[in-house]
Parts: C-alpha cells; sequence; structure tokens
C-alpha cells in the first residue's frame, strides 16, 4: 500500500466512526398532536373524498390513467375503502385491464361484501372473458343483493338461454 492509500483508509475509518456517532445520537421525532400526520399529506393537500371526486372527473373527461392515479392516492389516505376500490376496478375494466380489475373488485367485496354493483361489474367481465359459470355465480349474487337489478336479469337470462 502506498502512504496515499494508507491515508485514504484512514480518512475513510475517521469519517465513518463520526457518522456512526452521528447516527447513535439521533432521536426518533416527537410526535405532536398540534401537527397534521405528514405520511398520509405528503402527496396532497386534499382529502381522500376530494381525491375521489377529482378522480371521477377524469374519468368522465376519459383520462383514466389519470383519475387512476388519484384513486390510488385516495387509497393510500384512506385503505379498503369499498367506493375508492370500486373506482379503480371499474375504470381498469374501462381500459380492458381485467384481471387486475377482477383483483379490486375483490377487494372491494371483502370491504362492502352488499354491494351488488360490484357482482355485476364482475359478471361483465366474465362475461368478455367467456368464463360464464363464474359470471353466472356473480349475476346470481348480485340479483341476491338487489332483486331489482334489471341488467343482472338480462344478463342471467341470456346466459341460461344459451345453456
Amino acid at each position: 500500500m502506498t502512504l496515499f492509500q494508507i491515508l485514504m483508509l484512514g480518512a475513510s475509518a475517521f469519517f465513518s466512526y463520526k457518522i456512526y456517532e452521528h447516527i447513535q445520537t439521533l432521536k426518533d421525532p416527537q410526535e405532536n398532536p398540534s401537527e397534521p400526520n405528514r405520511t398520509a399529506e405528503a402527496f396532497s393537500i386534499f382529502d381522500s373524498t376530494s381525491l375521489i371526486e377529482k378522480a371521477d372527473d377524469e374519468v368522465v373527461g376519459g383520462h383514466l390513467d389519470k383519475a387512476l392515479a388519484i384513486y390510488s392516492e385516495a387509497n393510500i389516505k384512506d385503505p379498503k375503502n369499498a367506493e375508492t376500490l370500486f373506482k379503480m376496478a371499474f375504470t381498469l375494466g374501462l381500459q380492458e385491464r381485467n384481471e387486475e380489475a377482477l383483483e379490486y373488485y375483490r377487494d372491494s367485496l371483502e370491504v362492502d361484501p352488499e354491494n351488488p354493483f360490484s357482482h355485476l361489474e364482475m359478471a361483465y367481465i366474465y362475461l368478455k372473458d367467456n368464463e360464464l359459470a363464474s359470471a353466472r355465480t356473480h349475476l346470481n349474487a348480485a340479483l341476491e343483493l338487489d332483486p331489482d337489478l334489471e341488467k343482472a336479469k338480462i344478463e342471467l337470462e341470456k346466459l341460461n338461454a344459451e345453456v
């Protein structure tokens, strides 16, 4: 080893030790109840409800990727919100991203098992994918939850006529 390499090794060791000392003196920040929670607020100043409304506007305007990004942010701020999960799934379905949409519909049903529209939309995806048994199951589930769903009745009648 040259003298320069020995000096550099010593300097590196010294600065590494100083960084180690500094890290040891750091303390966790104290929670201050007067300050808002910064983890969820890191994305924007909007609450999840206003984010959902904004994303809905983007869907209506045809900006589906932007809507998904906003729904994702709302989902981070308010995890396991059935409305957000349903709308994310619906938007993914509009983009023909059926597998992802089905995952979000399942998550939505875990949170709100009484939502007939999740079952109805899942049935439509299964019909598009020609998975008739799964479509029939979800159409029946939608009708059990809301017997007045005309769309589900019509689709179920079509399915039964095909058999």
